[in-house]
């Protein structure tokens, strides 16, 4: 029990989050000296320079990076997931997972898609988002079977969920997600899975999209500004005892990860509740699911709680998809 002690006090100095990264940490969240302006040339060379890796960097434009403008869809813009921060759990939005996350996000190997239909007025809309894929001719699509079955893994289980949300203004809020988002965050060589993230009941909190509906927040120097969006999901104990992570140096199950384990050689169910860092705090029963407030205990962590509540921000640029 020594040891595991030990191994939680090191992989401590991995769940500080990120203050500088480019993953959005809060400290870097505001509008910097570059997050201002618009498709003049200083905007278009600082996007150049920090997106180099991006696949055609020419054809990166103005102030959030955007490859299409959806400033004729109005009703119908299209987007691409460019930045998250992940506040909580802490366990989630380390420095080694988000890295990860910006990375494949930068280089537009993790394309999470969002689709809003209907927004021609104030009211309801229609939400289409999950995993795409980036084609050839710079445009994208949505994942239609393409994860792998290894293990007898469900090749449908990347493809893209349907939801219903509300606009008011140029902001877009949803209900929660009936269905579960899997979204793979992937290695350099755009094949290899390093990370599953579960995710249930899917809520876009805010959306707030800039004047012309191309922006959710601005790029940054090194990173995006995700103080325009907000999500809120979770991860059951049961789908993350399923997951693995692969991220050098860590090599582990999901729920060694989010219960701040990841370096331990005992498996979360062998360990109990008690000594884990960061103990399940929310309760997803018949697709529907609540966390623990500070008035309000839905669950009690050590005993009946299956899932963790995950909540972050996030910034989009405006695409084409198919």
């Amino acid at each position: 029990m020594r040891r595991l002690v030990w191994l939680h006090l090191a992989l401590a100095a991995l769940l500080v989050p990120g203050c500088g990264d480019s993953s959005g940490g809060p400290m870097d969240s505001g509008m910097g000296d570059d997050g201002g302006g618009g498709d003049d040339a200083s905007t278009t060379d600082f996007c150049d320079s920090v997106r180099e890796d991006a696949p055609d960097p020419d054809g990166l434009m103005g102030e959030c990076c955007y490859r299409a403008s959806n400033a004729d869809r109005l009703a119908n813009p299209e987007f691409r997931i460019s930045g998250v921060n992940i506040e909580s759990p802490a366990s989630l939005g380390n420095m080694l997972v988000g890295q990860a996350l910006a990375d494949s996000l930068d280089q537009e190997l993790f394309n999470w898609l969002l689709l809003i239909e209907g927004a021609d007025a104030d009211g309801p809309v229609d939400i289409t988002t999950g995993l795409g894929f980036r084609n050839a001719d710079s445009t994208y699509r949505f994942a239609d079977g393409d994860a792998p079955t290894d293990g007898g893994g469900d090749p449908n289980r990347w493809d893209p969920v349907m939801d219903t949300g509300t606009l008011e203004g140029e902001n877009i809020t949803t209900t929660p997600a009936s269905e579960t988002i899997v979204l793979p965050v992937f290695d350099e060589d755009g094949e290899t899975v390093q990370l599953e993230l579960p995710l249930q009941s899917l809520e876009l909190e805010m959306a707030n999209m800039s004047v012309d509906r191309t922006c959710i927040g601005l790029r940054e120097r090194r990173s995006y500004d995700t103080s325009q969006g907000r999500v809120r999901t979770f991860i059951t104990v049961e789908d993350a005892k399923m997951g693995q992570i692969d991220i050098p140096p860590i090599s582990n199950s999901l729920c060694n990860l989010v219960a701040g384990m990841a370096t331990s050689e005992m498996a979360c169910d062998d360990v109990p509740r008690s000594e884990w860092m960061f103990p399940p705090d929310a309760l997803c029963e018949s697709g529907s699911c609540s966390a623990n407030t500070a008035d309000s205990e839905v669950c009690d962590p050590l005993s009946d709680c299956n899932a963790w509540l995950v909540v972050g921000g996030f910034s989009a640029q405006g695409v084409e998809i198919e």
